[in-house]
């Protein structure tokens, strides 16, 4: 028998706003709990929702993304249940219409077809002690996208490519920052395994609280080869709820999984009907930010090579500081480099992103202005840039104090190259030889002698011609 993995995802998704879907108490993260609230958070009798333009603008730009039919009417329905979270006894929802419909999105040359996009709100945030359970309103009522694919994925891998496209397309929208340590995109997998001669399902399990892509995918393969060990030995998969552990690396059982619960869902006699006219919609995608994958053609076009450029995009905040770099007029080339080795270095070095970068990107231009015009080497303007971060000033101030200057006199240069190949004749030999390493060697022997001050650029040319000229 030969099983393959059924794979559906249900992803949530907080939205960057100033205020909640349906209250004005400011959506926030991480300050003193209870203290970012409304009447309305509290289900206090008489309150009234209005609903969020903005949060609505962001999830009409994710469904179009995400290649989805767009509903032109808005409708929101009363989700019941009790439970300690949610104290009005339901939730704001869209269940019959929701905004976005029959979707896709492409990983790889595989097509993943989204099914559904609504747009909701979050339940309060809870914390559990062995003596007793709290509830944080701040999270309460924080507008949420629920994002639904169809179950067309087959591997952990794939998975988590799925989340990792939808995770840059709201963060290059600027609709949510993604985090899902900070619980602002959260995502629960749905799983079956099916033999591969035929079309019936076993029951499928659900694996919650997956907080990294790194425990989503830990958490994928080990409940295939949980049930796949089950299957094998003639035992049958029961319908549960299941965490991933990250101590013992296992899901474990939450609850058992019921088929279908009956919410009893009705239309929010609070919220009428809101109409989106077609000007509206279409002046919102025409307003759409840049995503990751036209910045990556974009990229291309400049000459990038494309493990360059999909560095680049990998992180949105370093895409932007790029092409700030770039409005100044910085070589394409040059700053890519200098983003994708020397900036990510210090970057990963200090534990920081780059919001907490301590150099404009205009300083940091104005550093690579002089490797430009050839009055500094790459290496010596590493040491600049060291210097800069640590000493807090300009360029051209450690410049001066460094007393630093690029040797690109030819007639300077070629003496020394002539002087290392005179103390280094089998280097001759070996660069005839076909062994190009040998070059490197005189050009690095002449970047030395010259304390780094010699052009490097002019250093090879000259190196090459004194070589073939003997």
């Amino acid at each position: 028998m030969e099983l393959i993995p059924i794979i559906g995802l249900e992803i949530h998704i907080q939205m960057k706003t100033k205020s909640k879907m349906f209250s004005s108490a400011p959506n926030t993260y991480g300050l003193t709990p209870n203290t970012m609230t409304s009447p309305l958070d509290f289900a206090f009798p008489g309150t009234m929702p209005t609903v969020n333009k903005e949060a609505v603008i962001h999830a009409l730009r994710v469904a179009h993304a995400l290649n989805m039919s767009l509903e032109h009417e808005l409708h929101f329905d009363r989700k019941n249940y009790f439970y300690s979270d949610l104290p009005k006894g339901y939730q704001i929802t869209q269940e019959e219409r929701p905004l976005g419909r029959d979707g896709y999105i492409n990983i790889k040359d595989k097509q993943i077809r989204i099914k559904r996009l609504h747009i909701e709100e979050d339940t309060c945030k809870q914390t559990h002690t062995d003596e007793h359970s709290y509830l944080d309103f701040n999270r309460a009522g924080i507008p949420l996208l629920e994002i639904v694919t169809l179950p067309d994925i087959r591997s952990a891998k794939e998975a988590v490519a799925v989340l990792e496209k939808i995770r840059s397309i709201v963060s290059y929208l600027d609709v949510s920052d993604g985090k899902m340590e900070e619980g602002s995109l959260r995502c629960d997998v749905n799983i079956s395994l099916k033999d591969v001669n035929s079309e019936t399902l076993n029951n499928k399990v659900e694996i919650k609280n997956l907080n990294s892509l790194s425990n989503m995918e830990k958490a994928i393969n080990y409940e295939i080869k949980r049930q796949k060990e089950l299957l094998l030995h003639g035992e049958e998969i029961k319908q549960e709820t299941r965490r991933y552990d990250e101590n013992k690396k296992e899901t474990t059982f939450l609850r058992i999984k019921v088929d279908a619960i009956d919410y009893k869902y009705f239309p929010d006699p609070n919220i009428i009907p809101i109409k989106l006219s077609a000007d509206f919609i279409n002046e919102v995608i025409a307003t759409s930010s840049e995503l990751a994958e036209a910045r990556y053609n974009r990229y291309l076009s400049y000459g990038l090579k494309e493990y360059d450029a999909s560095l680049l995009v990998m992180d949105k905040d370093i895409s932007d500081y790029y092409d700030l770099l770039i409005k100044e007029g910085i070589n394409y080339k040059l700053a890519a480099n200098w983003m994708n080795e020397e900036v990510r270095s210090y970057l990963n070095k200090q534990s920081i992103d780059i919001k907490h970068f301590p150099l404009f990107a205009t300083d940091l231009a104005d550093l690579l202005r002089y490797i430009e015009k050839e009055e500094v080497s790459n290496k010596q303007a590493r040491e600049i840039f060291a210097r800069i971060i640590k000493e807090e000033k300009t360029s051209k101030e450690i410049i001066e104090t460094m007393n630093v200057s690029l040797i690109s006199n030819e007639n300077e240069i070629r003496k020394l190259v002539n002087e290392i190949l005179d103390s280094n004749p089998q280097t001759i030999i070996d660069f005839k030889a076909g062994k190009d390493r040998a070059l490197g060697y005189i050009v690095g022997e002449v970047l030395k002698r010259s304390k780094g001050q010699a052009n490097p650029k002019v250093t090879t040319k000259l190196v090459h011609e004194e070589i073939i000229r003997r």
